[in-house]
């Protein structure tokens, strides 16, 4: 004899577990996404091209309808050539991580915390291409700072402009006692122990900054994508601006980066950065520099942290 009444309970469990799949998939789809990797023919995209596409997002909305926002083109000091490519479209979603995307050109799929977006792109011969995006959640731990990344790098160009120069205080005396090399002091840290600065003309000096690791969020901003999780062993250079980073999983110090700084004297003390308004230097006596930087902390507020540099 088939008893029917087990048959309907156990119908009705699967149908509530699988609602309760679709609410939780839903919820973990929900919200913006942010391009992390870039890869045509698996080959990992190079940074120039990267440094646009890595604005690039995803959104999901409750109606059950998305958007792709794509960015291409360059950056350069002559300007900038960027275009935009928008597909819109619906989802539907039929268990845990199960959804099927409608009205795109490329292929669409959620797998664990990521979207994996394929499609078939042309190159400049007219040759077909395998392009795979990787898209996280924009509130995804893997974006957030590395513990201490305010403190432990001290930003010295800024993007945007700096007030015009008018200064007419005639520093040379301050500038012979500042050639020369200058090294940190003070501090814990093994690696920024080796910071150092060199001042290496009456305009110009070297900064040279080490970190102990170092997290996507710092590859991203000098515009490296790499696969995810983040490989094991990695190591690249990569140069934007006056500044160049090279990171290295198997050195001491993964994270180290050099920057050529523009600066100027402004009285006997102080030295600006032409190109940073949240850090300045101020010379505290023939052998002892101060760098004072002011950044926004984890809830957004003003702190400031000064570091002691000697003369070598």
């Amino acid at each position: 004899m088939i008893n029917c009444s087990d048959d309907d309970s156990s119908t009705e469990t699967e149908k509530e577990a699988v609602a309760e799949y679709v609410t939780e998939t839903k919820t973990n789809l929900l919200g913006e996404w942010v391009l992390i990797s870039s890869s045509i023919n698996n080959e990992i995209i190079a940074s120039s091209e990267f440094e646009v596409l890595k604005d690039s997002r995803a959104n999901f909305n409750d109606d059950d309808t998305y958007s792709l926002v794509y960015k291409t083109g360059t950056n350069s000091a002559a300007g900038s050539s960027i275009s935009t490519n928008t597909q819109e479209g619906t989802y539907t979603i039929e268990g845990l991580n199960k959804v099927t995307f409608f009205d795109s050109s490329s292929e669409i799929e959620l797998i664990d915390d990521t979207l994996k977006v394929t499609s078939v792109i042309t190159d400049a011969s007219g040759a077909e291409q395998t392009r795979v995006d990787i898209f996280v959640r924009s509130d995804n731990e893997a974006l957030d700072q590395p513990e201490g990344s305010n403190t432990d790098e001290v930003e010295v160009e800024e993007e945007t402009e700096t007030p015009a120069d008018t200064n007419t205080y005639d520093g040379t005396a301050v500038i012979a006692k500042l050639l020369g090399k200058w090294e940190l002091t003070g501090a814990t840290d093994s690696c920024l122990m080796k910071n150092t600065i060199d001042f290496q003309s009456d305009s110009v000096f070297e900064f040279i900054q080490h970190k102990t690791t170092f997290g996507r969020s710092d590859l991203l901003k000098y515009n490296i994508g790499v696969s995810y999780p983040m490989p094991a062993e990695f190591a690249a250079s990569v140069t934007k601006g006056n500044e160049t980073v090279d990171f290295d999983t198997n050195a001491d110090c993964s994270f180290i980066k050099t920057s050529l700084v523009e600066y100027e004297v402004t009285d006997e003390k102080t030295v600006e950065l032409k190109k940073s308004t949240s850090a300045k230097l101020v010379l505290e006596n023939d052998t002892t520099l101060t760098l004072i930087y002011t950044y926004l902390n984890v809830d957004n507020e003003e702190t400031t942290i000064e570091f002691t540099y000697v003369k070598s």
